[in-house]
């Protein structure tokens, strides 16, 4: 037998066998869908830790890499790096196909500025939003998290009017019933009731209608001088006949 043609029955029956070790391990695993986004390097860390516990906590990863993860090298990092923490992860570039059944979750991962928007307007032209759609008509738990660019978004020099919209990105988000974990809410948002319970004051540079949707039979809203409020957040002061009280 020539040395060649031994070579090759020898890959291809490696190949047979992980392939078998690959199945036996993913043997009633619930499956996780996992869509990568954006081109962000930065965030490939700590995706690999939350990777890494949902694959000990016996879930089966199928990740899917938007284009922008493709093209920008993303994916053959993360490949790299998931095949070596996660035994059983699986990869796909496919579309969702109507009633497809195989996956009792989805994850995304430091979700892309690009797929948040598109995703909140509706626009299902790029696997990520194609597939978070596909889980939302399925009622599938849907988990992001958010990128660095939306998380610490006054420090990457946005201007007033994209700092809003990108918070009202997030809230359309959450109106689908899609999870957003470790949004950082709480460093920036602080209440401080009075005796009466009737005064909140907000100190955010953005006050947004999830923020004033927090606020229940409260009178006087107080917000630092500089703040802005978002026109949905301005109808839910009226209709709460919220009095605002600016730079006090």
């Amino acid at each position: 037998m020539e040395h060649q043609t031994l070579s090759q029955r020898l890959d291809l029956l490696i190949a047979g066998l992980l392939e078998q070790k690959r199945r036996e391990l993913n043997a009633g695993r619930k499956k996780v869908r996992v869509v990568v986004t954006g081109d962000n390097f930065s965030t490939l860390p700590a995706t690999l830790l939350s990777l890494a516990a949902l694959d000990r906590a016996g879930y089966q990863l199928l990740v899917t890499f938007s284009h922008s993860a493709s093209v920008s090298g993303l994916k053959a990092a993360y490949i790299n790096e998931v095949d070596s923490i996660c035994a059983g992860a699986l990869y796909s570039e496919q579309e969702p196909v109507a009633g497809e059944d195989d996956y009792s979750s989805m994850f995304l991962p430091a979700l892309s500025t690009n797929s948040l928007s598109k995703i909140a307007l509706g626009i299902r032209d790029n696997l990520a939003s194609s597939w978070v759609f596909h889980a939302l008509s399925r009622r599938t738990k849907v988990i992001a998290t958010l990128n660095p660019e939306c998380v610490s978004c006054e420090k990457n020099g946005f201007t007033l009017p994209l700092l809003s919209r990108l918070s009202e990105y997030v809230t359309t988000l959450e109106q689908y019933g899609i999870v957003i974990a470790g949004k950082k809410a709480s460093s920036s948002h602080h209440r401080h009731i009075g005796k009466a319970g009737k005064s909140v004051s907000l100190q955010k540079h953005l006050i947004t209608l999830s923020d004033i949707r927090t606020l229940s039979r409260t009178e006087n809203l107080h917000i630092e001088s500089h703040s802005l409020i978002t026109p949905a957040a301005q109808d839910e002061i009226r209709r709460q006949n919220i009095t605002v009280i600016q730079g006090s």
